[in-house]
This record gives C-alpha cells, structure tokens and sequence, in this order.
C-alpha cells in the first residue's frame, strides 16, 4: 500500500474508532435498558403465580451466603438438595443470598422445602439494613414432617440481641435460617421462597426514562428499590416457556458451524504460519478471508455469552457451551499451526509501553477515585492469570488472525472493539477497554510479545478495582453481573 493510501486507511480507522467509542455506551445502555424490562417481566410473573423473585434452590455451597454454614456444619452437594451435617449439636446458620433487599411486610411467608432426620429447632434471623441490629424468632422445634410448612414471619415473636422484644421487621437486608441438629443429624436443603400471605399480588409498576446511560439506568432503578423493593419497570412480557431443546437450538447451531469450519480446515493444506497460502480452499475462500473467518467464529461465542446477559449467578449449560466453543476453536487454531507466531517477552525497554495504561489508571483514581482499597496478593495472581487468557485470545489469535487478514489500523480496532464488547453492558469500562487495547493491539502487532500486555492489564484492572469501583466506576463486572 502507497503512503497516501496508508494515510488514508488510517484517517478512514480513526473515524470509526471514534465512533465505536461514542457508540460503546449507547449500546450499553440498550442492553440493561432490555436486561432490567425483561427481568421486571418474569418478576411480575412470579408475583401473579403467588411467588416471588426471593426464590432459591439449593444444590451447590455457593447458592447459599459464602458458600459455608455459620457454625459448626458439614456441606455435601447432592442432586436433591443440599446436605448440611451437624457436627457436635450446636447451632448453626444458613444464610440466604438476597441480591438486594426485600419486602417482609408483603412477602411475610417464608416456605422452607426441606427434610431432616430428626427433630431440630429451627428460627429466622433478620438484619433490616446490612449495618443494622439483628433481630431473630423461634420457629419452634419441629419434626421432620413439619418443615415444609409454611411461616408466617409477621406472626413470630420477634426479639433483639439483648432478648428484649422486637418489632416484626419490614425489610430484609440479612436473612438466615437458624437450626439446631443432634450431632450426625442431616438437613437436607431442596429450595425456598418468600410468599404474599394471600396469594397473587400486582406490584407496582414504573416505565423506563429515556435518555440515560447503562449507569444511570441501574442508579435509578436502585433508588426506585430503595423505596420499594417490589417496584417492577417496563412493560414487557413474560418470556413463554420453551422445552429444554430448543433453548439448545443457537448453541448448538454454532457448536456445529465450529465443527464443519474445523473439519473443512483440517483437510486444506496447512499455512505457513507466517503468510497464508494464496489458493483457496477452505468452502471457495481466499486466505484473507479465512483468517477473517476463523477470527471472528472465536470471538463470536464469548460475545454472545457475555452480551446477552448469560453470565450471572446461575449459567445455563448450553450458554456456557458459547463461551466454551469459542475458545475450544481457538485452542483447535493454535494446536493446528493456523496462528501466527507470537512471544512472551519483547527485547529491550520495548515492554515498557503496554504499562503506559497503568499510569492512566492510577491518574482516574487519584483524580477521580477514592481512597483504595487493595486486593490480596492471591487475587492479584489470579487476576494475572485471566488477564492472560484474555490477551491471548484477543491479541494472539483474534488481533494477530486480523492483522494477517487486514491492514494493521483495520485489524487494531476490530480487536479493541470485540474486547470492548466483552466487558458488555459495563459502558464506561467498556470505553476504557477500548482505548487500552487500542493501544496495547498496536504495541503486540509490533512486537508479538504476550506477557507485558497482560500484566498490564491486570494491574490497570486491580488499580480501576480498587480506586474508582463503586465511584467513578459502578463496578468492573459484566454480564448479568452488572446488573446486580
């Protein structure tokens, strides 16, 4: 290419950059705008069945508060609940995880569906804010034929820390179950559920403001929340119950596109690994958009999970398939010599640059963060280790299957832009990421160097973490995460 044509390629890159980067959070904001109506849907849903959202089932250790029993009690996982072995007969705690706090004045009932092996006493501690007095009530000691019926929280005899009477809490920020076993006694967890005491109820409704960002959306609906933990918004529909397989359907479309694209390039001679064959081979394509299309089948299943709000507390199997395929396809590329080659380390004080980020980081937290607060040493290790894979898939095989593919301006933005869009719904982070990998696809398309990029990375991500999540920075997750 001529140099007025590279000028021109890069003024052309330039103006799309610039406008991924102001679309960014526009499409941010549409994605929780539809994340919280839909969620809203299958709320009000659950209150006209005679439920609602305060509905849990137990099968892992991490579907209850830390993952752990408060006291002295043993977790199994079963497929029919969720064992708790008491260990010498004292009492112990089961938290149950409330994403944000509820109403107990209209959601009074509490169903516990539960089994024992032998008579216990049970009760209910509640925490109205997370920083206010615990208040408990006896359940009472029931037999294991009594569990499954249902409490009416209002009708308890409600007592402070100091045994003094107590006022039927109206709100919970803390909810635990208390229970009292003879030692080598079992509980046996299956789920459980806040009720309306008289069944169906309409909760209230707000339509959605236009205008606002991914951020502003979750600030007002929190505040909405804080008022009335039952307000639903929007006015979407319920979405229509689907047998298990069709909800398998898109998942395994694509599984399946994966595996007739890695068939078909398996038969075709292998590229060098530098430059591509100039045939064509792979369904009638020529190298270039080859490169193209195994870049963008590996990205393609992570995006998809990320951006269709899959990642939350619960993953679906077959959503996890997405993310999985992705990068089960880019492991076929490396394993098959289809990358191009790239390094850990740069020579000289070329590694340096990536770490230009760092610096920007630690400038937003000073002048915009507040005051920090650290991760451990194991977080940051582990942080090392995903920024890593990140990088890798990104850079390694998506960037450098790109810049094979396209001129280098064209193959940097489409690589910052598909790690922009994993960070999705998180706007202004996805802004942030976007620029960074800018800058650190740039640098890698030069040096072929892994390591540095990744650190940096992980060092930016622990400093945003530390300094501006929950100011500047509603937090570093993604997904349904964000939502929470």
């Amino acid at each position: 290419m001529t140099s007025r044509g590279s000028r021109w390629t890069f003024l052309a890159a330039t103006l799309v950059g610039l406008a991924m980067l102001l679309a960014l959070p526009r499409w941010a904001a549409l994605v929780v705008r539809d994340g919280i109506a839909t969620r809203s849907a299958a709320e009000r849903a659950a209150y006209a069945s005679g439920g609602s959202p305060w509905s849990w089932r137990f099968r892992e250790p991490d579907d209850i508060v830390a993952g752990r029993v408060f006291g002295q009690g043993v977790l199994e996982s079963r497929d029919d609940g969720l064992v708790v072995r008491a260990v010498d007969g004292s009492p112990f705690q089961i938290g149950l995880p409330l994403t944000r706090p509820t109403d107990l004045g209209r959601l009074d009932t509490l169903v516990l569906g539960a089994r024992a092996s032998a008579v216990g006493a049970y009760g209910v501690s509640v925490r109205e804010t997370l920083e206010g007095p615990l208040i408990k009530a006896p359940l009472g000691v029931l037999t294991p034929d009594r569990l499954a019926a249902p409490e009416r929280l209002s009708e308890l005899a409600w007592t402070d820390a100091l045994g003094h009477a107590a006022v039927s809490p109206m709100r919970a920020a803390m909810l635990r179950i208390d229970v009292t076993l003879p030692a080598g006694a079992t509980l046996v967890l299956d789920h459980a559920e806040l009720r309306p005491p008289s069944g169906a109820i309409e909760p209230p409704t707000d339509a959605l403001p236009a205008g606002l960002s991914a951020e502003g959306l979750l600030a007002w609906r929190d505040n909405l929340r804080a008022a009335d933990p039952l307000v639903t918004f929007g006015n979407a529909s319920p979405s229509p119950t689907q047998p298990p397989w069709r909800a398998w359907l898109p998942s395994a479309a694509y599984l399946l596109l994966l595996v007739v694209v890695a068939l078909a390039t398996l038969r075709n001679r292998r590229p060098d690994a530098a430059k591509p064959v100039p045939t064509t081979g792979l369904f009638g394509l020529g190298p270039r958009l080859r490169d193209v299309l195994h870049a963008s089948l590996v990205v393609a299943g992570p995006v998809w999970f990320i951006a269709s709000l899959d990642f939350g507390a619960r993953v679906a199997p077959e959503r996890v398939a997405l993310f999985a395929g992705g990068v089960g396809y880019a492991i076929f590329l490396a394993l098959s010599r289809r990358l191009p080659p790239w390094g850990w380390l740069a020579r000289g004080n070329a590694s340096a640059w990536p770490f230009a980020a760092v610096a920007v980081a630690l400038g937003l937290a000073l002048f915009a963060g507040h005051k920090p607060g650290w991760p451990s040493f194991g977080h940051l290790a582990a942080y090392v280790a995903w920024a890593t894979f990140q990088q890798w898939l990104l850079l390694a095989v998506v960037g450098g299957l790109l810049a094979r593919a396209l001129s280098r301006p064209w193959a940097v933005l489409l690589t910052a832009f598909a790690f922009a869009l994993l960070h999705t719904p998180n706007g202004l982070l996805m802004q942030l990421c976007f620029v960074a990998e800018l800058g650190w696809a740039w640098w890698y398309l030069h040096h072929r160097s892994l390591l540095p990029v990744a650190v940096a990375h992980a060092a930016s991500a622990v400093v945003l973490q530390a300094g501006l999540a929950g100011g500047l920075l509603r937090s570093l997750e993604v997904s349904a995460r964000f939502l929470t």
